[in-house]
């Protein structure tokens, strides 16, 4: 009786121990997933805001990197596209492989 008993204890202890590890890495994956998101929002956001306050004159874009005059500005620039009309910039732009994109109008 008390070997049933410690086997009906080693196969419950195992299966919480698989199914809190199987939460531990989706928490992980989740988690790590939420910090490239906003990491990377966050540097376009501060792109936006540098150019919002130096202007759209002076950027260019060159093998995926963009730079404002001789500086490099941003890496990993899938794709950049500025239109410029009498008195707003669009500017379209995406990172890291398309994987994040934004839209910004920009007053000129």
């Amino acid at each position: 009786m008390v070997l049933l008993e410690l086997i009906f204890s080693i196969v419950l202890f195992s299966i919480i121990g698989l199914i809190s590890t199987n939460i531990s890495l989706n928490l992980y994956k989740k988690n790590h997933t939420n910090r490239y998101l906003t990491f990377s929002n966050l540097t376009l956001e501060t792109t936006r805001l540098f150019l919002v306050t130096n202007g759209v004159e002076n950027i260019s874009f060159d093998d995926k990197e963009l730079y404002f005059k001789t500086d490099l500005l941003l890496k990993n620039v899938s794709s950049f596209q500025l239109l410029k009309s009498a008195t707003i910039a669009t500017v379209n732009i995406c990172i890291d492989n398309n994987s994040i994109c934004q839209q910004w109008k920009i007053k000129i």
